[in-house]
C-alpha cells in the first residue's frame, strides 16, 4: 500500500495507474475508469488491492531438509553399559568428572553415543576448559548437530588430531578459536616448520585474542627458524601479543633479541670482589632506554603499579630473560639467587619477574619457590605446583587429610591439578583412612568449605584406589544440605567406577573379537 500512500499525497490527478497483472489489474483498470471523480475512482481501486490483500495467502519459503548427519562408526551404541554414567556426568558434572568422561572415552577411542550428544555440548557451551578434550569425542554427529544451535557453534566443525589433507584447509578457516588451537597444537607437534609458515600466512586475519592463543603455541618445538616471525611480532599492534613473542625469543640464545636482552640485564647485575669474597649487587635502569620499544619492555609505567618506576622497567626485563642466565651469569643456585633478592632493594621487582618466567622446564627454581617464604611465591603455591610431575608435588604434602586442612594445603591440592589429573595411587591409597574417617565423623556437619573440598576429592583420587573407598551408611540425621553432599560424594565415585569399569570391559571385548 505504499504505492497508494505516495500517489495519494502528491495528487491523485497526475499520478501514473497503480499496476497489476491478470483479472486484478483488469477489474483495476475497469473501476477507475468508471464515473467522473478521478478520487472517488482511486480510493476504489485502493479499496480492491485492501481486499486483496486481506484475503491473499502468505506462503513460507519450502523448508529444506538438513542432510542426514554422517554415520560414525566409534561411537558407543545407546545401549552400551557406559552411557548411564556418562549420562550422569554431561547432565549434573562436575567439570572435572566430565573431563575425565572425555579421557575415558579417547583411552578406548570412542565417541560419545548419539543420544547424550546435547548435554555434552551443553556442558563444552558452560566450561570452555572442557572443549579440548570434548571435541575430538564429539564425532561427526556431534559436529553436524552443533551447526544447528548457536550456543554449540565452537564444535560446528571440530578437528581431528590427524585431519585429512582435502579438509586441512576448510578446517581451518572455518573453526572456532578452540579447534583451530587445537589444530595449530598437532600441528606445531608433528610439523613445527609448516605450523610456522600457517601462522604466518594468517597473520593479518587474525583477532588479536587469536594471535596470542597461536603464538602462544610456538613454545611447542621453539627453534632458531622461529626467530623471524617472532621478531616481527615485537611489533604487533597487540601487547600481549608482543609479550608472548619477547618472552620466547629469550629462550633462543642466538636471536639478537635474547643478546640483548641478556646484555641489558649483565649491566644491571654486577659483583665486587671484598674481604670475604665476591658479592653481587642489582641496581634498577636509571633512565629508560629508546631500545627498549623493539623488545616489548614499557617505558611508561601504568597507573596502577605497585612498582615504582626503575622498579617497573626493572621487572619487565628479569620476566623475559631465562632463570637459567641468573645461575650462569652469577654462579649462585637458585635458592641463594631467591635469598639474595629477598635482601635486594628491588626485591619485590624480582621475585615477580622470575616468578612470572619459571616454567616446568625450572624444577629446581620451582622447588626452591615452594620454600621460600616470600608472599609471592606461598600465595602462587597451586600455580607453582602445577608446574611439577604429580610425584614431586605430593613430596609437598602430608599424607592425611587433616593434617592437609591444618596446613591450609587441600586448596593448594586441588589447585594444582589441572582437568584430567588425579593423584597418585599411591598418595590415593594413603589419604584413604583419613578420608573414611572424614565420612564417618561429625566435621562435615559444620565445615561447608570442607563439603566443597570433599566433592573435588571424589574426582581427584586415582581410580585405582576407587575400589577400596568405603561409603558408610547414612545416620538419617542429616541436614538436607549436608544429605545433598554425601549423595553427590557416592555419584561421583559410582559414575567413575562406572565409566572405568564399562570401558575397560569394552576394550577387552573389542581385543577379543
Amino acid at each position: 500500500m505504499n504505492g497508494w500512500l505516495k500517489a495519494a499525497l502528491v495528487g491523485i490527478e497526475a499520478s501514473a495507474p497503480m499496476p497489476a497483472d491478470g483479472e486484478i489489474g483488469a477489474l483495476m483498470t475497469t473501476v477507475a475508469a468508471h464515473g467522473d471523480d478521478p478520487t472517488q475512482g482511486y480510493c476504489r481501486v485502493a479499496g480492491i488491492l485492501a481486499a486483496c490483500r486481506l484475503a491473499a495467502l502468505s506462503l513460507p519459503p519450502p523448508v529444506v531438509l538438513p542432510t542426514a548427519a554422517a554415520a560414525d562408526a566409534q561411537a558407543l551404541a545407546d545401549d552400551h553399559p557406559a552411557c548411564a554414567a556418562l549420562a550422569s556426568a554431561f547432565a549434573d558434572g562436575p567439570l572435572r568428572l566430565q573431563y575425565e568422561a572425555c579421557l575415558r572415552l579417547a583411552e578406548v577411542d570412542a565417541h560419545l553415543p548419539a543420544a547424550l550428544l546435547p548435554s555434552a555440548l551443553q556442558a563444552g557451551q558452560r566450561q570452555q576448559v572442557l572443549r579440548a578434550a570434548l571435541l575430538p569425542r564429539l564425532g561427526a554427529r556431534g559436529q553436524w548437530l552443533a551447526a544447528f544451535n548457536p550456543d554449540w557453534r565452537y564444535a560446528a566443525s571440530s578437528i581431528d588430531i590427524a585431519p585429512a589433507a582435502n579438509d586441512e584447509e576448510q578446517r581451518w578457516q572455518q573453526g572456532s578459536i578452540e579447534q583451530r588451537s587445537q589444530y595449530f597444537r598437532a600441528l606445531r607437534s608433528r610439523d613445527p616448520a609448516a605450523a610456522n609458515a600457517l601462522l604466518q600466512a594468517q597473520l593479518g586475519e587474525l583477532a588479536a585474542k587469536e594471535r596470542a592463543a597461536l603464538v602462544e603455541l610456538l613454545a611447542i618445538g621453539l627453534q632458531a627458524d622461529d626467530a623471524a616471525l617472532l621478531e616481527s611480532l615485537l611489533k604487533d599492534r597487540s601487547r600481549e601479543v608482543r609479550y608472548l613473542a619477547a618472552r620466547l625469543l629469550a629462550l633462543l640464545p642466538d636471536a639478537a633479541h635474547a643478546r640483548r636482552l641478556c646484555a641489558w640485564t649483565a649491566e644491571l647485575v654486577t659483583s665486587r670482589r671484598g674481604m670475604l669474597g665476591r658479592s653481587w649487587q642489582c641496581e634498577a635502569p636509571a633512565t629508560a632506554d629508546p631500545d627498549w620499544a623493539g623488545a616489548a619492555i614499557e617505558s611508561s609505567r601504568p597507573q596502577h603499579e605497585t612498582l615504582g618506576e626503575r622498579g617497573w622497567w626493572l621487572y619487565q626485563l628479569v620476566r623475559q630473560v631465562p632463570l637459567a642466565w641468573w645461575c650462569e651469569h652469577t654462579g649462585m643456585r637458585a635458592a641463594e639467587l631467591l635469598a639474595w633478592a629477598g635482601k635486594s632493594d628491588w626485591a619485590e621487582a624480582l621475585q615477580r619477574g622470575w616468578r612470572e618466567r619459571v616454567g616446568a622446564a625450572d624444577p629446581e627454581w620451582i622447588e626452591a619457590m615452594l620454600a621460600s617464604n616470600a608472599p609471592i611465591f606461598r600465595h602462587g603455591m597451586s600455580d607453582l605446583l602445577a608446574l611439577l610431575p604429580m610425584a614431586q608435588r605430593e613430596r609437598h604434602w602430608p599424607r592425611n587429610l587433616a593434617e592437609l586442612q591444618q596446613a591450609g594445603l587441600l586448596g593448594p591440592i586441588i589447585g594444582a591439578c589441572a582437568p584430567g589429573e588425579t593423584l597418585s595411587a599411591g598418595y590415593s591409597a594413603a589419604l584413604l583412612p583419613s578420608l573414611h574417617a572424614l565420612l564417618e565423623g561429625d566435621a562435615l556437619r559444620q565445615d561447608y568449605g570442607l563439603r566443597a573440598v570433599l566433592l573435588e576429592l571424589a574426582t581427584l583420587l586415582h581410580p585405582d584406589s576407587l575400589p577400596a573407598l568405603r561409603l558408610p551408611p547414612r545416620r538419617g540425621d542429616e541436614t538436607p544440605a549436608l544429605a545433598e553432599c554425601l549423595t553427590d560424594f557416592q555419584r561421583i565415585v559410582a559414575v567413575r567406577r562406572a565409566l572405568h569399569d564399562s570401558l575397560a570391559r569394552s576394550t577387552r571385548s573389542t581385543e577379543l573379537r
